[in-house]
């Protein structure tokens, strides 16, 4: 996962479109490796033990469709050749010592009675819990390739990956990285950069919308590739590595074909530069 949320941790839910049975949930747990381990952290408010579990279930695929929101913590989606759903959550408990922070982290709580998410002891101390304790969690699924996905994050990023289908994704404060998709897609970031890998020679399906307010857009795609290309800023310039025909100069709004033309990309940003590449 590319991109994750600050150790200020409160509850991320992971909501499924579908009624997943009402029975506890199994989980198999395991510790996290190398630097998303067990550690140790100093700072200007003091020196914080932090301790950190990966739990992962399998859970079915209910009418083809996913929710994920939640207020801090990383959403990865990776599309894959399967039936259901491989999820793993990285639970991340932060406390003045060692065995608090073991011991926080017993109390968050993977919950599937309905809809899958996080819950545990609200933070606590002043400055966002930078004085006491926190915790948060980053999900990861691997899921069909083709499905209907609506995922929302107030702090952290999203990375979505080899889906094809209808998406919708949003982030307050994180990156946003699409690679590999297709369908109807409508993606956006208020801060935080915006990277679209395409692969291919035209997107397939209705198309791709994708917006930040505070961060630049970068867009790669094979040499070969066709399109109806908007690119748009405000604060910054639109770069297009490939050829067009365009009457004026480009500056920040540009609205061409590149190849033999095809379903619309459209990417936007406020404040950065656009950029669209050859792979």
């Amino acid at each position: 996962m590319r991109s994750f949320a600050p150790a200020l941790g409160c509850a991320l839910t992971l909501t499924l479109l579908a009624a997943i049975p009402l029975h506890a949930q199994s989980f198999t747990t395991a510790p996290c490796n190398g630097d998303e381990g067990n550690t140790h952290n100093n700072s200007f408010f003091g020196g914080k033990d932090r301790a950190c579990e990966l739990r992962r279930t399998t859970l079915p695929l209910v009418n083809g469709q996913i929710t994920v929101s939640g207020k801090n913590g990383g959403i990865e989606v990776i599309g894959e050749d399967r039936q259901n759903i491989a999820l793993e959550a990285r639970v991340v408990a932060q406390e003045s010592s060692s065995e608090r922070a073991e011991s926080l982290l017993k109390e968050i709580k993977i919950l599937t009675d309905g809809s899958i998410r996080a819950e545990g002891p609200s933070f606590s101390g002043p400055f966002f819990g930078l004085l006491g304790n926190s915790w948060y969690v980053n999900f990861r699924l691997h899921v069909p390739r083709h499905l209907a996905a609506q995922l929302h994050s107030e702090n952290g990023g999203i990375d979505i990956s080899n889906i094809d289908g209808e998406i919708s994704a949003n982030t307050t404060n994180g990156g946003l990285t699409l690679r590999d998709l297709g369908g109807k897609v409508h993606a956006t970031t208020v801060n935080g950069g915006l990277k679209v890998v395409l692969n291919g020679t035209q997107w397939r399906g209705e198309g791709l919308f994708a917006k930040s307010t505070n961060g630049g857009v970068t867009v790669k795609a094979p040499d070969d590739y066709s399109a109806h290309l908007i690119a748009a800023t405000v604060n910054g310039g639109v770069s297009v590595a490939f050829p067009i025909k365009i009457q004026g100069s480009i500056r920040n709004h540009i609205d061409t074909q590149i190849g033999q033309g095809g379903p619309t990309i459209q990417v936007e940003t406020t404040n950065g530069g656009v950029s669209i590449n050859r792979d």
